[in-house]
């Protein structure tokens, strides 16, 4: 994992597995190249980096030929290179740009990542047939947007004609932030008043043909193509025929940027022949429908969404949530709106809405608006009881994996490389609906097809569109770019491919953007509200407009709004008062156009987050969530699925700390959603929505007649799962069948002492370790043939503080585990790690490395089968509760004669 993530970083999107074992060894054992590179330790990054840079797949130049290798540059290494290579020397060094607030306008920043998990997702797939069909990843073209692609033009072909100037702003600070991408200057080729400017000069004897050489070497490292050569010199030598060197100079470095050998170090081989894009010639058929996703990144925590409130059937659940929520988490009554459920099921008939987003409650109150609570990805109806975590075949809690399966929704990645709006336009275009897929700053993954259905991915940006290359060194650049970046043959470069279809895409939308702002009906575009959120949903509203010129009558968007991790304050009140504030003019905006019967508006997260709140006064990653969905024909004023009840350890689904497994996944709701939008063959939506065979059609999918009040679903016949891709029986966790190690019965220093006094442990007691150094050994611990392994310990933290302790397997530092707080000595649950074991006997030890000591140990497991996702040492453990049932199969499905009232 770590391996291949860091060599992705050294500019090999691709690298093979033998490249990446190699990497792992150097660094699992800290060494490389017979320990002439680091110091023998487990985790030395010298090692790693060494095996990386001195790799033959990192040096040999054959590679270079090979359509696979390569990456596309990160936008702002691609800017600092272009400012190194052409001198470009600040007169003051207080004028030094910090290019800031770029994030938005060339997809990437300093200190400006939307995540902790950079700008963009290692295993992208963007919607190019030459990455998509070989099976490879290009994770840097996540963040080409057609307008990030076009402004980082625009700002190098600005540097290069004025400087940078402080051409609007007044004050250093603003020029700061804003420039070079804000500038109005009037005159090309004058860079007298300018900060700073490149100073690259070629010799005075120079020619043509020695300036091209040099900046190729400069720029490309010597890769350019002749093709894009001969174009470049037939735009540079008539100019610097006529004795105005610097212009040419000017207007190769433009030209030059410009090509995809500049912006990907893979082969580039096209043929110069412009890239014909068009949209749709004939009006669509059928009228128009939309679906629109807010994206909610960073795990919002929707348990202070929707709350139970009262006339419940057993117990006081509002009571409930206060307990688990305590007192910083939890909102009082007065905070929130009451809505009825006495018609859904549920074990509460009154619930409800968080006032900061009000809205929903009106919208459900005039039965436009549905809630789907304790909703996630899942592989299948599980509870605690069965091994929840062996039958998911995706990384639980970290934001990257889980924003890549919610986006995809294909468990079992039965259709790789696409996601579900992307597979649903495609069944719809193959039905004769006229689609469109839209990022409205997020999505790409989500919004991704076949690519041979050619659905392409619009960028929606909240930019109005303006002329390009204003007072221009060369006239009418952009159509030499289109050659620049012309078809590919077929032996062309993957990455080289990928950044030259957005630039294609890019020029395409704008002109198409350019033409639509000049109809009386886009000129008065007027969207109500600010904000970053409201100006996405102000651009999407721009789109569908111009759904009529652009032909189709099949949409789908996603539409971003981050800031949702909140893991040290309680801060969500903020981010749902910018949503409801969005929401109700989004859904005004639809009103007033006609729209809102046929749109419908739901939202979607990484993950629902601890119903527990954490030590550092916020909360923590889950996985089920409460969920909405908003529509003129959404037939609303229900909550479908089960809310959890009780709120407590008993629930079969609480996996510790208010985290619980989804009683709905989100394939039911894109059932009904893909029929709604036109897909009621089994077949179609078996293609979008490839994990739907594991779940009962009959209690554990929605139909869009159960969504919509213009559902068409003719679904009078129940289906059991017809699929199981995972074994259809399970055990509970203590008879599950694998080998127990109990803490009790091993080896450990003289501060430790076997305890019962606690509750929820197994076997005889518990190992009650000491101070800081005490320690706990494991001895013959059966590694079975060897290799993978993963390492559980069941423990327990009462205090708020986590146990943080050393881990060694067979005398080697594996790293810290964390053991974080289970809020009871009597909650237990699980942390692991995967690491290596040899065969046969094997020694396990963890350390106490703080002053508090260690965690209380019940047991350890090893289990030999690698999990289908390498687990990181201090991954978000996922417990079991302190009741340990007795074993009991998993449930079967059985043939339902007629739909079920409740779910």
């Amino acid at each position: 994992f770590m391996a291949s993530r860091v060599i992705q970083r050294f500019g090999i999107s691709n690298p093979s597995p033998a490249f990446i074992e190699r990497v792992a060894t150097a660094y699992a054992t800290g060494s490389y190249d017979n320990g002439r590179f680091g110091s023998g330790s487990y985790g030395d990054l010298g090692a790693l980096v060494a095996a990386i840079l001195l790799d033959d797949e990192t040096r040999e130049p054959v590679l270079d030929s090979d359509p696979a290798h390569g990456h596309i540059r990160e936008p702002l290494v691609k800017v600092l290179s272009f400012f190194r290579s052409m001198g470009v020397s600040f007169e003051q060094p207080l004028n030094l740009s910090t290019l800031m607030s770029l994030e938005s306008r060339i997809g990437q920043g300093s200190y400006e990542p939307p995540s902790v998990f950079s700008f963009f997702l290692p295993e992208f797939v963007p919607n190019v047939p030459a990455v998509q069909f070989a099976g490879l990843v290009a994770p840097e073209s996540m963040v080409l947007s057609d307008d990030n692609v076009l402004e980082l033009h625009e700002g190098i072909f600005g540097l290069v004609k004025f400087g940078l100037k402080k051409c609007y702003k007044d004050s250093l600070e603003s020029y700061r932030i804003g420039l070079p991408w804000k500038m109005s200057c009037d005159e090309e080729g004058d860079t007298e008043t300018s900060t700073a400017r490149p100073t690259y000069l070629p010799p005075p004897t120079a020619s043509v043909d020695d300036i091209l050489d040099d900046l190729s070497m400069l720029l490309t490292s010597g890769r350019l193509t002749p093709k894009n050569r001969a174009v470049i010199k037939s735009v540079v030598e008539p100019e610097y025929n006529t004795g105005n060197v610097a212009k040419s100079i000017r207007m190769a470095q433009q030209l030059l940027f410009a090509t995809p050998e500049f912006h990907s170090t893979g082969v580039t081989r096209n043929s110069n022949e412009v890239r014909q894009l068009s949209g749709y010639t004939e009006p669509p058929a059928a009228p128009y429908k939309a679906v629109v996703l807010i994206m909610m990144l960073g795990g919002a925590d929707s348990w202070n969404l929707l709350v139970p409130l009262s006339h419940c059937s057993s117990g006081n659940q509002f009571k409930e949530y206060q307990n688990a929520r305590g007192a910083s988490h939890s909102l009082p009554a007065a905070n929130l709106t009451e809505i009825s459920a006495a018609s859904s099921g549920q074990h509460c008939n009154t619930f409800g809405v968080n006032k900061d987003l009000g809205y929903l409650a009106e919208l459900y109150n005039n039965g436009k608006a549905i809630f789907f609570p304790n909703t996630g990805i899942l592989a299948k109806s599980m509870t605690k009881h069965d091994d929840w975590n062996g039958d998911t075949p995706f990384q639980l809690g970290a934001h990257n994996s889980m924003v890549h399966e919610f986006y995809r929704n294909d468990a079992f990645n039965q259709r790789p490389n696409s996601g579900v709006f992307g597979r649903m336009a495609d069944q719809l275009k193959l039905r004769g609906y006229q689609t469109a897929t839209n990022a409205a700053g997020a999505g790409g993954t989500m919004l991704t097809g076949d690519a041979q259905y050619n659905n392409p991915i619009r960028g929606v940006t909240t930019k109005n569109p303006n002329s390009l290359n204003q007072i221009p060194t060369v006239e009418n650049i952009y159509e030499i770019v289109k050659e620049l970046n012309g078809v590919g043959q077929h032996d062309n470069g993957a990455m080289s491919e990928a950044w030259s279809s957005a630039v294609a895409s890019g020029l395409f939308e704008h002109e198409t953007a350019i033409r639509f702002a000049q109809l009386p009906q886009f000129s008065d575009h007027d969207y109500p509200g600010d904000g970053s959120l409201n100006g996405r949903f102000g651009a999407v509203m721009k789109s569908m407009k111009s759904r009529r010129y652009r032909k189709v009558n099949r949409e789908f968007y996603v539409v971003k709004h981050d800031g949702y991790d909140h893991h040290a304050s309680n801060d969500v009140s903020g981010k749902f008062k910018s949503a409801n504030n969005a929401i109700r003019n989004f859904v005004g905006e639809l009103k007033n156009n006609g729209l809102w019967e046929s749109t419908v508006l739901v939202m979607g997260s990484d993950f629902g987050r601890s119903l527990n709140p954490n030590s550092s006064g916020g909360s923590d990653h889950a996985w089920g969530g409460n969920y909405f969905m908003v529509g003129g024909s959404v037939r609303g004023g229900k909550i479908l699925g089960r809310y959890p009840q009780p709120l407590t350890s008993d629930h079969p689904n609480w996996i510790g700390r208010g985290r619980f497994i989804p009683t709905t996944s989100w394939d039911a709701v894109w059932n009904g959603i893909g029929q709604w939008m036109g897909l009621h063959d089994e077949d179609e939506l078996n293609e979008a929505i490839p994990n739907r065979g594991s779940f009962d059609t009959c209690t554990e999918l929605f139909t869009d007649k159960e969504l919509f009040f213009d559902g068409a679903c003719t679904c009078s016949e129940c289906d059991t799962v017809t699929w199981l891709p995972t074994t259809p029986q399970t055990l509970a966790p203590t008879t599950a069948p694998r080998t127990i190690y109990q803490a009790e019965d091993q080896t450990w220093d003289t501060s430790g002492k076997v305890r019962s006094g606690k509750t929820g442990w197994t076997g005889r007691g518990y190992a009650d370790m000491g101070g800081k150094g005490s320690w706990v050994q494991f001895n013959n611990v059966d590694g079975g043939s060897g290799g993978a392994c993963t390492v559980r310990f069941r423990y327990s933290v009462g205090s708020e503080l986590p146990r943080p302790c050393t881990l060694t397997v067979n005398g080697n530092n594996i790293g810290t585990m964390a053991f974080s707080s289970t809020a009871s000595w009597d909650e237990w649950e699980y942390d692991y790690v995967e690491t290596a074991c040899v065969p046969g006997n094997n020694v396990i030890r963890i350390t106490a490395s703080s002053k508090e000591g260690g965690p209380n140990l019940d047991l350890m497991d090893l289990l030999t089968a690698p999990t289908s996702t390498p687990l990181p040492t201090n991954q978000p453990t996922m417990p079991v509760t302190k009741n340990l049932p007795t074993p009991k199969p998993t449930r079967q499905p059985t043939r339902q004669p007629t739909r079920q009232p409740t779910r």
